[in-house]
């Protein structure tokens, strides 16, 4: 079995994680930064360190290249709203030639999103924190381009919760 690796694209709260539950169920490895941060720091992700970034990306590609080889779906689960947030994660995908499938999520109003992750999951942030954060993150987001990023396809995901 050929590995392949899905780049989730979609801003807070669109259902990235719901849908990587329900992936993992049938064996996919979920890499999310959030997670790789916990786990180097005894599960508290307040101790996240700027300066500790190059360890907590060297983390993530071990995992990444290491499930790859093994043949084993890898989804990389983060906003990825810029092909800079992209392009690492194509590489290693392609220095194996596997294939890269993006998975799109409905973009709504940075409020609406703001909404959905303050009322799921606020992780002891204000509503203000999570607009703020959800526009900014509007302001960065670049549709993907097959073309100039080198993915093989985009699928675009409707509503997660309806996923069996």
């Amino acid at each position: 079995m050929k590995g392949k690796l899905e780049i989730l694209v979609g801003p807070i709260a669109s259902g990235k994680s719901t849908y990587c539950e329900q992936k993992a169920k049938d064996g996919a490895i979920i890499v999310n930064d959030d997670a790789i941060v916990t786990a180097l720091h005894g599960g508290n992700y307040t101790l996240y360190s700027e300066d500790l970034k190059p360890l907590y990306k060297l983390a993530e590609n071990v995992v990444v290249h290491g499930a790859l080889t093994m043949g084993k779906l890898v989804i990389i689960d983060r906003p990825n709203h810029r092909a800079s947030m992209r392009r690492r994660y194509i590489g290693l995908a392609k220095s194996l030639d596997l294939p890269v499938t993006i998975v799109m999520f409905k973009r709504e109003s940075p409020l609406v999103h703001a909404k959905r992750r303050f009322f799921s999951n606020h992780r002891n942030l204000s509503l203000q924190h999570w607009e703020k954060t959800c526009k900014i993150h509007e302001t960065l987001y670049e549709p993907p381009d097959a073309d100039r990023e080198g993915f093989d396809e985009i699928v675009e995901v409707g509503d997660v919760r309806s996923m069996g």
